[in-house]
């Protein structure tokens, strides 16, 4: 038998839970399809995203443990995705398992301040990119006769609504109900849907311009050094997650022992979030 194969959106960034899940699954002797946007957003051209030659050197750098192929993708664009999983099945012979993980930090202020380019970008990623990836994924899996498994990597914001995220918060949640919607249909087909809800994860995005670190610091009047500081006294387990701590309950969902586990939503927060 063939290894199974994973899809992994938004996987290029170096330090990224995308790379860490792609590792992970590695580990697991999956062959993966790494994808990510590749350059700058057209709607959002400021936003740093992982430039192009970040897949190629994400690639690289998980060639030696195990098969890997990488294929820009724009999550947004129906084209794409489309071309991304056909590249996948043409690569390897099928898909097994998607991890819905593109995601992004845009506008991170004050609703009254929201712009209506920010709002749509984040459900335009995080809500219409989830819905493109796993439509398409669905078919496939359906397609092949065989089961599989759609993994999205969602939020705590996901669960409860914080300030300054309102447009981030909006796509998240739209990402759990989709996921419990998608789980009721695909279940006799036998493919399970899930979510995972990370935490503070200590990611290169949390410094990006315009990011967590910068607006909560401006929103605290406190330095950023300062502010870690006191959104660590609220995690339970004293730490911020790792990109690794993500990817451990990916490899979970996407293995034998989670085969009876679909629709759920699962925090990975050491304690930050209870619900």
């Amino acid at each position: 038998m063939s290894a199974r194969v994973a899809v992994i959106t938004g996987a290029g960034r170096e330090g990224s839970i995308g790379r860490a899940i792609a590792r992970r699954l590695l580990d697991d002797g999956f062959a993966v399809v790494l994808s990510d946007v590749g350059g700058s957003l057209d709607t959002h051209p400021d936003y740093e995203v992982a430039p192009g030659s970040a897949l190629d050197q994400a690639r690289a750098a998980l060639a030696p443990f195990g098969d890997v192929h990488a294929v820009p993708c724009d999550v947004r664009r129906a084209d794409q995705v489309e071309a991304l999983l056909d590249a996948a099945v043409e690569r390897f012979g099928r898909l097994d398992v998607l991890v819905n993980n593109a995601g992004l930090a845009v506008g991170l202020t004050p609703v009254v301040e929201l712009s209506e380019e920010d709002w749509q970008l984040n459900l335009d990623v995080m809500a219409t990119g989830v819905f493109l990836c796993s439509r398409g994924a669905a078919r496939r899996m359906i397609d092949q006769g065989e089961g599989g498994r759609i993994i999205t990597i969602a939020s705590q914001s996901a669960k409860t609504g914080m300030p300054l995220l309102a447009a981030y918060t909006a796509a998240k949640f739209a990402a759990l109900g989709f996921t419990q919607s998608l789980a009721h249909e695909l279940g006799p087909h036998g493919i399970t849907v899930n979510a995972v809800c990370p935490g503070t994860v200590d990611t290169p995005l949390l410094a990006v311009r315009g990011g967590v670190y910068e607006a909560y610091s401006r929103m605290t009047g406190l330095d950023v050094e300062t502010y870690k500081r006191k959104l660590l006294r609220q995690i339970p387990l004293g730490r911020f997650a790792t990109p690794e701590d993500i990817a451990q309950a990916v490899g979970f969902l996407a293995s034998p022992a989670a085969a009876y586990i679909t629709g759920e939503s699962i925090n990975v927060t050491g304690g930050q979030e209870m619900h």
